[in-house]
């Protein structure tokens, strides 16, 4: 009888545990305090608990009485083990095809939805914006909600309607910035280290300093923009 209610009671210990491991291995930061700890361990802790109820289901159905059918004896135990062995066997899986989780946490914290908040952001980072924002066109381009450009201190962004949006619209835009910083080389206000920082519905263009800043308020990916004739310059040198 005591092995079997133990049998029992380490077997959802089990489940818990290997459920614990296959989510952690799905999506690393969806359980906030167990993010620094390695689904290595979580996993073999799984496989013990398995292996105990195991034990103890085999204890149970040795030791009962010789008038107890079977079927009655570590039933729990035996579907708590095969619960927690699926568990486990998905959790394993995905850590060996997802190494960094299925799920990613999303660093992208920009406040696209608001355009004066992505303006009060852009401020903290880059500076007050002492001639105020003002509104470019969209150029054509589909999807863009906003294009909003600061001239003191130099930067602009950019805001989508969706991702695939941003997808389409990144590289005329990339392409865009560099055929003007190539237009206007001669102007010492283009002159200098240019960034961009990019989310998945945001670009915003600037100095490398203020976009280093704001990756770190955002996050984002930031990559250097260059004048047109140097980028082919570029590409011809490593051709």
């Amino acid at each position: 009888m005591l092995c079997r209610r133990l049998a029992v009671v380490s077997g959802l210990l089990a489940v818990v545990i290997s459920a614990t491991s296959a989510v952690h291995e799905i999506a690393p930061y969806a359980i906030s305090f167990m993010t620094a700890v390695p689904g290595r361990y979580i996993a073999l802790t799984a496989a013990v608990l398995i292996g105990i109820t195991l034990i103890l289901v085999i204890a149970a159905r040795a030791t009962m009485p010789r008038y107890a059918t079977h079927g009655g004896v570590g039933a729990g135990g035996i579907i708590a083990l095969v619960c927690a062995i699926v568990c486990l066997v998905i959790g394993v899986a995905m850590g060996v095809l997802f190494p960094e989780g299925l799920i990613q946490q999303s660093n992208d914290k920009a406040p696209v939805e608001d355009t004066a908040q992505m303006e009060q952001g852009i401020e903290q980072a880059a500076g007050a914006c002492k001639e105020g924002w003002q509104g470019l066109d969209t150029g054509g381009l589909p999807g863009i909600t906003t294009v909003q450009m600061c001239t003191d201190p130099r930067v602009a962004f950019v805001s989508f309607e969706s991702e695939s949006s941003a997808a389409i619209s990144r590289a005329p835009i990339e392409s865009k910035i560099s055929e003007l910083l190539s237009q206007y080389a001669d102007n010492e206000q283009t002159k200098g280290d240019w960034r961009l920082l990019s989310g998945k519905r945001w670009m915003v263009f600037g100095e490398a300093s203020k976009m280093t800043a704001l990756q770190q308020q955002w996050g984002g990916e930031l990559e250097t923009i260059t004048a047109a004739a140097d980028t082919a310059a570029a590409n011809s040198g490593n051709a």
